[in-house]
């Protein structure tokens, strides 16, 4: 629960820096300079393992406190919310990911932590833990073919004879697949639209359908989830906007969730 703020307990507030390597610097200014620890809860938790206390420790002669989140941390996905010790609600500063621009993990399980101000004005931490992981690049269109095109990059795996990307009816049984081409880590391919608008009518009247794009690096390898991570937006939902095209009475479209996880998504025409 959080303490509210008032002129005698003013809410604290963190910078952060983000690092090249995953992790993250928090410099807290107000009561929580004086705690001893910034507390990350994961949203929905209920175990030990949904909470993390980062010690504060005081930065020279400033009015602040750093406390540290390394990149080792394993924290699970989902969104971490920050308080001070005693349950108040720590608010956001200045956020500098400048390091997070198209970021290319090295090796090993790709492990996001990206700082980020809630809906209602709080800092909390999104974070990612994939392995192995497909990130979506750029994506093309062909207005005359009714496709789209999407190219990317394996973390933790590598193209194989057999590849397959593979979009899947949420809620649902239906799945088309397409050739994967590319070499190593690299992959693309184009998914025609008519396919997933076919049978939308399924879905009733005014209903929309979401197919969900997942990619298999070989015959006989577990799928993995294509999705766009490494960068500095933590929510591309409404800020990733495609083109539509009409399908056979549809509109179709790529989108991604609100856990950065890449869709295409067909609605009746208005």
């Amino acid at each position: 629960m959080s303490t509210p703020t008032t002129e005698e307990h003013p809410a604290p507030r963190a910078d952060c820096l983000a690092a090249s390597d995953g992790g993250i610097t928090f410099d807290v200014s107000g009561p929580a300079a004086s705690g001893a620890v910034l507390v990350l809860r994961r949203r929905g938790g209920k175990g030990p393992a949904d909470e993390l206390r980062l010690p504060l420790k005081p930065e020279g002669d400033r009015a602040a406190a750093r406390a540290v989140l390394p990149a080792t941390a394993e924290l699970a996905e989902g969104r971490w919310d920050a308080y001070t010790e005693t349950g108040q609600a720590v608010l956001p500063g200045i956020r500098d990911l400048r390091v997070l621009v198209d970021r290319a993990p090295a090796s090993g399980p790709v492990a996001v932590h990206l700082p980020y101000p809630t809906a209602d004005g709080r800092l909390a931490v999104r974070c990612w833990r994939r392995a192995p992981h497909a990130e979506a690049g750029e994506l093309a269109f062909a207005a005359e073919q009714g496709a789209m095109s999407v190219t990317g990059l394996l973390y933790g795996a590598k193209l194989g004879e057999g590849a397959r990307a593979q979009a899947r009816l949420r809620a649902g049984e239906r799945m088309h697949e397409v050739p994967v081409t590319g070499e190593g880590r690299a992959f693309g391919f184009t998914l025609p639209y008519g396919p997933l608008a076919a049978g939308a009518e399924d879905a009733g009247a005014g209903k929309e359908r979401l197919w969900e794009l997942w990619l298999r690096p070989a015959a006989g390898a577990a799928p993995m989830r294509i999705s766009r991570i490494l960068d500095d937006v933590w929510d591309k939902k409404s800020i990733f906007v495609y083109p539509k095209q009409r399908i056979a009475g549809y509109t179709v479209a790529p989108c991604y969730t609100g856990d950065n996880d890449l869709c295409v998504r067909v609605t009746p025409a208005g």
